[in-house]
Parts: structure tokens; sequence; C-alpha cells
């Protein structure tokens, strides 16, 4: 059965004890964070410092705090194409998230990846166009694939991001109580699994589709949602590895599936 890639989302300055244990420096507490979500069965972690650059300039510390503990592939926010130590410092193969599909931007992150020998998240958006609908997103998408060739980047290197969050429009907000459009994500994400041969990898950040909600309200929603993206071909998952119900479906959404049906 095809699995999905699980991704720690814990490492992030949005979580309180994230932070308090970055801003004192906290080396114990930062591995016990880390070792908590790998236990949980994360395979992958995502580091998220914030646009702050004092503390974005920790980044190459953080890598090597938890990579001197443990030996696990980490995404890192895209600020690290302007502070490339921790590039260097990474062990293994990093993943650098969440550039934009703007052109330039685009240009210079697949110069730097394919110098470090990383792998790319980017999500479908850019400065003229932020995608509402599966056209919108597609286009995008190939836009980026043809930016890989020219650049000589490999699409097996690339995961797209179709944007798993409420729409803009405030009237769709209203109406649909600030949930995402999830059958437009479903069908966007199919669509570039065929339009790629299923080179590029697809994944989203699961919490962004829940940021309107109670906290009590936010795992029942994603428990719903990841069966679905996963029958729709995601690859890979941001996710909340302490939440025991989600960790269950996302280590067997197939057999969660087809139980729902």
């Amino acid at each position: 059965m095809r699995k999905m890639q699980i991704i720690g989302e814990d490492m992030h300055i949005m979580n309180p004890l994230m932070y308090k244990a970055v801003r004192d420096r906290n080396e114990r507490e930062i591995v016990h964070i880390a070792k908590r979500q790998l236990k949980a069965g994360a395979q992958s972690l995502d580091i998220n410092l914030g646009q702050s650059r004092e503390l974005g300039r920790l980044t190459p510390w953080l890598v090597e705090t938890i990579q001197a503990e443990i030996a696990v592939p980490l995404f890192l926010s895209s600020h690290v194409l302007h502070q490339q130590r921790a590039l260097e410092v990474h062990k293994g193969r990093p993943t650098i998230n969440a550039v934009t599909a703007s052109p330039e931007e685009l240009t210079k992150a697949m110069e730097v990846v394919r110098f470090f020998d990383a792998d790319l998240v980017v999500l479908l958006v850019s400065s003229t166009l932020t995608p509402v609908d599966v056209d919108g997103r597609l286009r995008l998408a190939v836009q980026v694939m043809e930016n890989a060739e020219k650049i000589g980047l490999g699409l097996e290197r690339i995961y797209l991001d179709p944007l798993l969050t409420m729409r803009p429009d405030p009237v769709v907000r209203e109406l649909n109580g600030g949930l995402p459009d999830i059958d437009t994500v479903l069908e966007s994400i199919q669509m570039i699994g065929e339009l790629s041969a299923h080179q590029v990898k697809t994944i989203v950040g699961l919490s962004n589709s829940s940021v309107c909600l109670l906290p009590g309200q936010r795992s029942a929603l994603h428990c719903r949602l990841l069966p679905m993206l996963y029958e729709a071909g995601l690859d890979a998952v941001i996710m909340n590895c302490r939440d025991s119900a989600l960790l269950k479906i996302a280590e067997n959404p197939l057999e969660m599936w087809q139980n729902a049906a």
C-alpha cells in the first residue's frame, strides 16, 4: 500500500513550548520535542522559526542540535535561501519549505536546491496569481515543472502544495465558515499527479485547514480530510503527530477511507 510521508509540525515558533525552548536555548527540550514526534510516527520534522531575522539566525544551531542526537531529515523554512549555513550543516538531504511559484523567487530557490542537493516545497501561489480554482493551481504547477526542466532539477525533487487554506473571497468565506474548498484541493492533487506522471510529489499542511475552528473541533476535521486527501493521491502531510486518532489514520489511510465509504 502506498504510504504517505508524515512530517511533524511541532517545531514551529507558534508552538509555545518550541518558542520557549528556542528563546532559552534549551537544547534538551528541543531534542525532547523532536523525539516525541518521531516516537509518535513522524518520519521528518518541519522547522520554522518564523520571519524574524533574529530567530532565523538560530536555524543552523537548531539543525545541529537536533541532528547531533537524531538522524532525521528536516524541512527548513524558505529563509534558509538567504541564510544558507543551515543547509551547509544539515546531515542528509534537506527540504526547503514554502517557496512561492513567483518566477524570480522560484528560479533562485531551484538553483540553491540543486547546489545543496536538496528537495523543494513550492506553494501554488505567486506574486501575480492567487488561484481559487483548479485551473489556476494547474497553471502554476506547469510553470514550476517547466522551470525545473530549464534549471536541470529533477521533478522527483519537488513537492507542490495546493494550499489547503480558506479562500480569500470574503463572501465565500462567510458562506463556508472559513473552511477550505476541499473539492478544489482534491482535484488539484489528482491532476498534478497525472500531469507529472506522478514524478512531482504533493504535500499539504493539514492544520492550515482548520485555523477558523475551536481547538476541540480541529482534530475531527483533520481526521475526515486526511483519507480524502490520500485517496486523491497526496504524498506527504505536515501534521500534528500528538493527535493519536489522526496519526492512526495517517499510518493506514486506505483502511480508514474504505471503512468510511
